[in-house]
């Protein structure tokens, strides 16, 4: 038995657990390879026949304006009924504990249904991505990321997308479905340099995100340049 609140009250729900692994519901393809280029908002994969580059999550649409407002609406709520918990430059006062009020705690409630929705559609996207990565290939190369240096760099991004959840979900359906995700070194490959056509390394701004192949055969985006030493499906 589990519960979870939707839109303000707590629904049970019975959760049945079977041992054993589950039934697989769509077609993988068992024993090819599949490189990977995960970016804060468009990912790369790379299949023996096949090669494409879509959209992270394109159907988690944030309500930046919205969700905004109801943190202001809070922020305003809590500071008009507990004044006491703030300095005089508007500051928090280190250890007080404030009150919520009835119009606080429906603010909040209602911002909390807007997050368990995008956390639902961003937990189904992130299996439908999954699923189409193992239709190519159950062997799945990527490189290591600072998911840390993503949150940074690409706060926002990173907060509808959570490509460090995307990567734990794909790596326990690869181990489930008889395969594996490889974690490619990336200071060592240098794969954002290296052009598989001529085996040159050359550097690129952080700018510059498609490569030209050496020998004029096409465009690559410059993550998937990746050498041939790490058996990359490419």
């Amino acid at each position: 038995m589990l519960w979870r609140v939707v839109s303000g009250s707590r629904r049970w729900f019975v959760q049945l657990m079977q041992e054993g692994i589950a039934p697989a519901k769509h077609e993988q393809a068992c024993g090819e390879i599949v490189g990977l280029d995960i970016g804060p908002s468009t990912v790369a994969v790379v299949g023996d026949n096949s090669a494409s580059l879509v959209k992270f999550c394109d159907t988690v649409v944030q309500p930046w304006k919205e969700t905004r407002r109801l943190q202001r609406a809070m922020d305003r709520s809590k500071r008009a009924t507990n004044p006491h918990c703030f300095n005089a430059n508007g500051t928090w006062k280190k250890g007080q504990k404030f009150a919520p009020s009835k119009r606080y705690t429906a603010i909040r409630t209602e911002y909390a249904e807007v997050e368990r929705k995008l956390a639902a559609e961003r937990k189904r996207a992130h299996g439908e991505l999954a699923n189409q990565i193992l239709g190519l290939g159950n062997v799945i190369q990527s490189e290591t990321l600072s998911y840390l240096a993503f949150q940074k760099n690409y706060g926002k991004s990173v907060k509808v997308r959570a490509p460090g959840m995307f990567v734990e979900q794909l790596r326990r359906k690869a181990e489930s479905a008889g395969g594996q995700l490889i974690d490619l070194h990336t200071w060592s490959l240098k794969m954002s340099q290296y052009d598989h056509t001529t085996g040159v390394f050359t550097k690129k701004p952080l700018s510059q995100r498609w490569h030209v192949l050496g020998d004029g055969s096409g465009v690559v985006q410059r993550g998937m340049c990746i050498p041939h030493s790490s058996h990359a499906a490419l």
